[in-house]
């Protein structure tokens, strides 16, 4: 499978005249090679710039993906939803999907495919310690890595986590002795990352760009 990837289009046309005309070119391209490969052309709204869509034609061979800032151009969005009658999804995966971190679903950036439930509405979001609010609600999420105060293995644990896995005491997020994940190296979180050194005994968890193992 071969994918084509036209890029995020924005337009300023005071600005830019010239980028205006590369936007044109590159959505008459877009346009033609849908044409050409028969491609069925299903859209997704980004999921963190809500102004952004993102087109992805699919054919047997051949991806071809462009996002489209609706803001800028909004009548050339339009114009192609019109056209090929587009679909809606949450989410499309195409080769090479890793590079484009910005349309990856947050849960699967840490490999670990955990959802935290808000605390005000009850449903369900993804978490990956950067989204910070609530999808459906918009309510403050806890970001606070979580601790056992029971069995004390001095491990840091994902915030969705809810039980010790070790002794299967109850997780509680921890105020004082750990930053929030945004701040730790999410590489380290598959199961939890230790909140000390463990040859000199300090309680100081590990500063970002460390990279600790899993605890064992």
């Amino acid at each position: 499978m071969i994918r084509i990837d036209f890029g995020a289009l924005f337009e300023f046309e005071q600005e830019d005249k010239g980028k205006k005309e590369e936007n044109r070119n590159k959505i008459s391209d877009f346009t033609a090679l849908c044409e050409k490969f028969e491609a069925t052309v299903i859209e997704q709204r980004d999921w963190n710039t809500r102004d952004l869509i993102h087109f992805v034609a699919v054919s047997p061979n051949v991806t071809l993906t462009m996002t489209v800032s609706e803001k800028y151009l909004s009548v050339q969005a339009s114009q192609i939803r019109e056209k090929f009658k587009t679909f809606r999804a949450d989410y499309v995966s195409v080769p090479d999907r890793m590079a484009v971190s910005i349309e990856q679903p947050p849960a699967d950036k840490l490999n670990l495919q955990e959802i935290v439930p808000c605390q005000n509405c009850g449903q369900k979001t993804p978490y990956d310690g950067y989204f910070q609010h609530c999808v459906h609600c918009g309510d403050k999420l806890n970001t606070l890595v979580k601790t056992c105060g029971v069995c004390d293995k001095g491990i840091m644990y994902h915030p969705s986590f809810g039980f010790c896995p070790v002794c299967g005491g109850e997780l509680k997020p921890d105020f004082y002795g750990a930053p929030p994940l945004n701040e730790l190296d999410p590489n380290g979180l598959i199961w939890g990352i230790p909140s000390r050194e463990e040859d000199e005994g300090s309680a100081e968890p590990p500063g970002p760009g460390s990279n600790p193992g899993p605890a064992i």
